[in-house]
């Protein structure tokens, strides 16, 4: 008997940003299937969290963060763009 299990990594975060520099669309080859795609993003977010005093937000300093989408979500999103 064979037994194979799919194991999925990742994290998956809900966040909005600001792109800094022009998307990068790359394809790879794959044998004789379709091209692998990858779609890198240099995306800067925010870090405001709420004022004790509910007048607002309060800015705590936001980041910088390399992003990729692969496969289907490559594609997709390179048409975004």
């Amino acid at each position: 008997n064979s037994h194979t299990e799919a194991y999925t990594m990742g994290t998956s975060v809900d966040w909005e940003g600001n792109i800094g520099s022009a998307p990068d669309f790359k394809e790879f080859a794959n044998g004789n299937k379709d091209p692998r795609r990858l779609l890198r993003l240099n995306v800067y977010f925010d870090n405001s969290i709420p004022k004790n005093d509910g007048t607002g937000f309060e800015d705590r300093g936001g980041f910088w963060a390399n992003v990729e989408f692969w496969h289907k979500d490559a594609e997709h999103y390179a048409n975004v763009y």
